[in-house]
């Protein structure tokens, strides 16, 4: 990989750990459903232009809308709302990958070694020590809501898998749509947000949404899109959790969040399960490796 691939692959997981900065900004502000309403909302004007019909793939993107969107950042964004410590919130968002590795097994009956499945394990047991961390009930139900949603995630991933034909900003043009159709519905029984609370906020509180919906959606998954079509799987999945290191650095630095001793050791489980998990799925190519639909 050259020098400014490299520097770029960093770049995009910079900009993926600094979502989760602008994600617990923005939920405090917006509520964690209207948040996302108005994130997917950004998302599905900046890439209605590249939005297409693609024959005979329509329901299977339906579902896929509805799983990330009713799903996934539904629950994500409410964990981050309760969460005490944003550093928890996105090691347990990397559980994505050994959940997708586990439905792989399940629906796409991939074979999993010795080494994976200790992986998978030490994966979760991680998480398992993070929720031990003394931070409050909402600690925990924040750790659960997160986990959800990485399990809605890998489902989505195991659908994505099945499309065919379908480019990666249409693809996100048409999960912006279903998602921000199903949430405003969702926001509207829920949060129940009034005209004078949307009115109140100040026109620079959405540069929250705005940069969720830009800096993580469009700039960092369309340019790991452009990475994929030039060096083989392999080559990306080393550097998969790095996000979650952006993450926590930028955590400690802007929100002053605190790492405990817990955190370290859960967090390092996890992460370095999930590290091991990405480079062997890369390695031998297997269903359960990093994708983006073309």
């Amino acid at each position: 990989m050259i020098a400014a691939h490299l520097v770029l692959l960093v770049f995009i997981n910079a900009c993926w750990g600094f979502n989760y900065i602008a994600g617990k900004i923005g939920v405090t502000q917006f509520g964690p459903l209207l948040f996302s309403t108005v994130r997917f909302g950004m998302v599905l004007l900046l890439l209605l232009p590249f939005m297409r019909i693609v024959p005979g793939q329509t329901r299977l993107i339906i579902y896929i809308g509805l799983t990330l969107g009713a799903g996934h950042y539904t629950l994500m964004f409410y964990g981050l709302h309760l969460a005490g410590s944003l550093s928890s919130v996105a090691i347990a968002a990397q559980l994505v990958v050994p959940f997708s590795t586990i439905m792989a097994v399940v629906f796409l009956k991939e074979r999993v070694a010795l080494v994976r499945a200790a992986a998978i394990f030490m994966s979760f047991l991680g998480v398992i020590i993070i929720g031990f961390v003394p931070l409050g009930s909402q600690h925990i139900v924040a750790l659960v809501l997160v986990t959800l949603a990485s399990a809605a995630m890998a489902v989505a991933t195991i659908m994505m898998r099945q499309l065919q034909g379908v480019g990666v900003f249409n693809l996100q043009a048409w999960i912006a749509l279903v998602a921000t159709a199903s949430l405003a519905v969702i926001t509207y029984f829920i949060e129940s947000p009034s005209i004078e609370q949307i009115r109140s906020l100040a026109l620079t509180d959405y540069w929250t949404p705005l940069y969720s919906a830009i800096g993580a959606t469009i700039v960092g998954h369309g340019s790991l899109y452009y990475l994929l079509q030039r060096y083989p799987i392999n080559n990306i999945a080393p550097f998969i959790t790095l996000s979650t290191l952006f993450a926590i650095g930028f955590g400690v630095w802007l929100l002053d969040d605190q790492i405990t001793l817990r955190i370290s050791i859960g967090g390092l489980l996890t992460l370095l399960g999930v590290t091991v998990i990405a480079m062997r799925n890369a390695k031998r190519s297997t269903p359960s490796s990093i994708r983006v639909p073309k």
